[in-house]
């Protein structure tokens, strides 16, 4: 029955994420495959959340989000880095950033456009072009460890039928943030070609080191050409809640919600609420503590890998993984570390294009408890 599927998308079998959970689950394994934490949101998203659902808001929200979310994203985006959007005609609340994605390249692409991927990049993206009719072109970085973009090569990259660019900042799998100069070429590029960008910026607040977020329309010249996405899901450990937002100007934004209403017509009602609640509540003191709290998460699961021996480490900037080489096979590596040691990661070709182009990559989650983190490294360790 496989030959039922349409044939551009056959070449996308399960994810590797299913078949390492599953493989995690048989063997009780610790999980530091997939990004999402095992603790708890903040107490007062939950009581929030309590509140919503006794509170009457169990009925369809607006499709393009409830007036309070959108003043909620609209006011985060003011405080934290400056910039004034209309919560009426440039923000709308989505099933997570995972369909602000899909909607937004469904909303602007026609088939047969080019949509440029930085490699390695989030699984989604390439399923989501090619579903909507486009062509992946995908740009090779540096890679192992600095996964740098080479500015000429961005440049020769572009062309007549580039309609599109994604990023994502801070950048999973790899951990690191685009510079001011790589968005500023960026946005030369696009203006230039007449190209879109979609700024998948949902780690924006689990930054290392002192960094603060750099937004991609910070950049003067993508300022009218891109649409921003982030959600609810890592920086208030709610993955399973999926809400998310995309914010852009008002005729990007009348694209998009256009999509975005067939698609899911709304998020769920009381969670919601729930969000704006916690946006607004949310001053400095918490995002510094987030930062702290991922900080020593960061450190102490580098700390066991280091002493393993085997890998070839990275030091993250952004985002919650750790990007690692192993000497052999990957997938090899992974399975092994699954059936020897009870610990789950990823193997990180499954981030590119063709797989063989990031052989011995393994990426390790640690948006986990402390406890946790410990207990695998110990197992780490002894192997």
């Amino acid at each position: 029955m496989s030959t039922v599927l349409r044939e551009s998308m056959r070449r996308f079998g399960t994810s590797i994420f299913s078949t390492i959970t599953d493989l995690a689950v048989q063997r009780q394994a610790i999980n530091l495959a997939q990004g999402f934490p095992d603790f708890d949101p903040p107490q007062r998203l939950l009581d929030a959340a309590a509140t919503a659902v006794r509170g009457g808001f169990s009925q369809y929200a607006p499709s393009v989000g409830y007036p309070d979310l959108r003043r909620a994203v609209a006011g985060h985006q003011a405080a934290r880095y400056g910039q004034r959007w209309n919560p009426d005609t440039e923000v709308t609340v989505t099933v997570g950033a995972t369909e602000a994605i899909w909607s937004a390249v469904h909303a602007l692409i026609e088939p047969g456009d080019e949509v440029l991927l930085f490699e390695p990049f989030y699984d989604m993206y390439p399923p989501c072009v090619v579903a909507a009719g486009g062509v992946p072109r995908v740009l090779p970085t540096s890679g192992f460890p600095d996964f740098r973009l080479d500015l000429d090569e961005l440049a020769a990259a572009f062309g007549p039928r580039t309609r599109m660019v994604i990023v994502n900042t801070p950048w999973n799998p790899v951990g690191r943030q685009f510079t001011a100069d790589e968005l500023r070429t960026l946005g030369e590029l696009c203006q230039r070609h007449g190209t879109y960008l979609i700024s998948d910026e949902t780690y924006e607040h689990v930054l290392f080191d002192g960094r603060t977020h750099l937004p991609a329309v910070s950049e003067p010249l993508l300022a009218d050409r891109t649409i921003t996405v982030s959600s609810v899901s890592k920086t208030f450990s709610a993955t399973g809640w999926r809400i998310g937002w995309a914010i852009a100007p008002a005729g990007l934004t009348d694209a998009l919600r256009r999509v975005h209403q067939f698609v899911t017509f709304t998020a769920s009602s009381p969670l919601q609420r729930a969000v704006a609640t916690m946006l607004d509540d949310s001053g400095p003191e918490f995002y510094a503590q987030l930062t702290a709290e991922y900080t020593e998460r960061r450190d102490t699961l580098l700390g066991y890998l280091a002493k393993r021996g085997d890998l070839e480490l990275t030091r993250p900037e952004g985002a919650y993984f750790v990007m690692t080489r192993c000497a052999g096979d990957e997938l090899e590596f992974c399975r092994e570390l699954i059936d020897r040691a009870g610990v789950a990661a990823i193997p990180a070709s499954a981030f590119f294009a063709e797989p063989a182009t990031g052989r011995g990559l393994v990426r390790f989650a640690f948006c986990k408890r402390l406890e946790t983190l410990r207990q695998a490294g110990e197992r780490l360790a002894a192997r």
